[in-house]
């Protein structure tokens, strides 16, 4: 398969880039490189010994992501992309809003793993947690992961050909 990763060079993606190399299969990041460095890049192709297509754009950007569209065909995505910190999401919810719900489902792509967190557990009433708890959250960055999650949810209920895995952990 080939796999988009958005917010591919960060921690996270970087980590799934190299499993997903190591699995056979074809990885493209999408990343820009706000929360990473070039380093991971070079460090990548060291790690993996292969050339990782790389397009240093924001995926909010609709025509670049159409540019890169139309020059690769992916088999899935994985979102990396969105932001991350709890406190600047209190402070610039929008901004936290704007940049989770931007999505590629226009391009047909059929199966998507979003990053979600754990956060949209809020306050839990007990530890561990389980997938079947319920959810609330405590702040715009969890509000912004459990609404992309519903609308995910209510795209793959309309359209039986669209896989949605929500992934949810908490950030290293």
């Amino acid at each position: 398969m080939k796999i988009l990763l958005t917010g591919g060079a960060g921690f996270i993606g970087s980590h799934t880039c190299i499993e997903l190399i190591k699995a056979g299969h074809e990885a493209v990041i999408a990343d820009d490189l706000s929360n990473s460095k070039p380093a991971v890049l070079e460090r990548l192709k060291e790690l993996t010994g292969k050339d990782i297509p790389f397009y240093n754009i924001d995926v909010a950007d609709k025509e670049k992501v159409d540019h890169m569209f139309a020059k690769e065909s992916f088999d899935a995505v994985i979102h990396f992309a969105g932001f991350k910190a709890v406190g600047e999401s209190v402070a610039k919810p929008l901004m936290y809003y704007r940049n989770n719900l931007d999505t590629m489902a226009k391009y047909n792509v059929s199966n998507f793993v979003f990053s979600s967190s754990a956060t949209v557990y809020g306050v839990p009433e007990r530890v561990p947690l389980v997938e079947g708890m319920k959810t609330g959250c405590t702040n715009p960055y969890g509000w912004t992961k459990l609404m992309i999650e519903q609308i995910l949810t209510d795209a793959a209920a309309a359209d039986k050909n669209l896989s949605v895995v929500l992934l949810r952990y908490f950030n290293p």
